[in-house]
């Protein structure tokens, strides 16, 4: 027993089939983003000129009391 015409048959049958391609198109680009490769994290603020790392005064600096 046949869906309806040869002809409708034919039309749904293209478009399950360009509903697919659709689909694994998505599916590949999906996966080929996903392997991408990461950014690095960014690095370690530098220490400023002058300052310890410790974040001591800078050297030569007196505090007056």
């Amino acid at each position: 027993m046949a869906l309806g015409s040869i002809r409708e048959s034919g039309r749904l049958r293209n478009r399950l089939i360009v509903a697919v391609l659709i689909a694994l198109v998505t599916a590949v680009a999906g996966v080929l983003r996903a392997r991408r490769p990461q950014l690095p994290p960014p690095a370690a603020e530098p220490p400023r000129i002058g300052y310890s790392r410790n974040g001591a005064t800078p050297q030569g600096s007196t505090v007056l009391v």
